[in-house]
């Protein structure tokens, strides 16, 4: 596996990872995904709730293992993650009170060219030998997918402190974002998994082709954490809860589209 650096300059690239400041202590820390940031579905569904609340909402998007070592660390007041194995073992190690899903889409695989051929996503996988492989590799629920999917292939993995991936001569690991991921798979011709909302989100400046199965591993629910590490903010973060899961916010993500595609969708 090759693993490529990439030197963050904060502020300008997206998907680097900074621990978001406490100076505020009034502050509302919602951490969470950049899907949900980037496609434009938090904006679109928390504007009533900041109006009526007059909280003041910082959200900082990482993947979800950054995510969650937030909340380990009360860096956070809430959570809305997408990797439902770690966050379960969150919740089981006392970091988490509860979780609960409120929406979900799916992964797609994008690259220089569909692979409509295939049956499945294991199939496609398995038919990119011969081709180049971006991962995020940044423990994200995308990066969890991926190593899921991979583990089901015949490919022989090798595993480091990286996760699972193939052995396969091109194959790169950024430790980066959804966008940044992305931008990477268009400039080089390669394939990656993305989520379909941020790939939609950026579809209009991308060369990449999306392809679509209907496997049941490719389902990508997101879910609100609860902790137990910031008391003092509980009744905001419970709130947040009650105002996500309303049949309000339900119409609002099922009317939500990204080029007058339906992104999200509700349980």
């Amino acid at each position: 596996m090759i693993r490529v650096t990439l030197v963050c300059l904060i502020l300008f690239v997206p998907g680097c990872i900074t621990t978001p400041s406490l100076e505020n202590d009034d502050t509302f820390i919602l951490a969470t995904t950049t899907s949900l940031r980037d496609s434009g579905l938090l904006d679109h569904i928390l504007s009533d709730f900041l109006s009526e609340t007059q909280t003041d909402l910082k959200i900082v998007a990482f993947g979800t293992g950054a995510a969650l070592n937030l909340g380990k660390k009360g860096d956070a007041d809430v959570l809305i993650v997408h990797a439902p194995e770690k966050e379960n073992q969150f919740i089981d190690d006392g970091f988490g009170t509860s979780r609960t899903t409120f929406t979900y889409n799916h992964f797609v695989i994008v690259g220089p060219r569909t692979l409509e051929n295939s049956p499945n996503i294991i199939h496609a996988f398995e038919s990119l030998n011969s081709d180049c492989f971006i991962s995020r590799g940044d423990s994200s629920g995308t990066h969890e997918k991926e190593q899921t999917i991979w583990q089901a292939t015949n490919y022989t993995l090798n595993q480091d402190d990286g996760g699972f991936y193939p052995e396969i001569e091109n194959y790169f690991s950024v430790g980066n974002g959804m966008a940044v991921t992305l931008n990477m798979a268009n400039e080089m011709g390669c394939f990656t998994l993305s989520d379909r909302a941020t790939y939609l989100h950026l579809k209009p400046n991308l060369d990449l082709k999306m392809t679509e199965f209907t496997d049941e591993i490719l389902m990508n629910p997101y879910s609100i954490i609860q902790l137990n590490t910031i008391k003092e903010k509980q009744s905001i973060a419970i709130e947040l809860e009650t105002y996500l899961t309303s049949d309000i916010v339900m119409s609002k993500i099922e009317n939500f589209t990204i080029n007058n595609e339906q992104s999200f969708f509700v349980l």
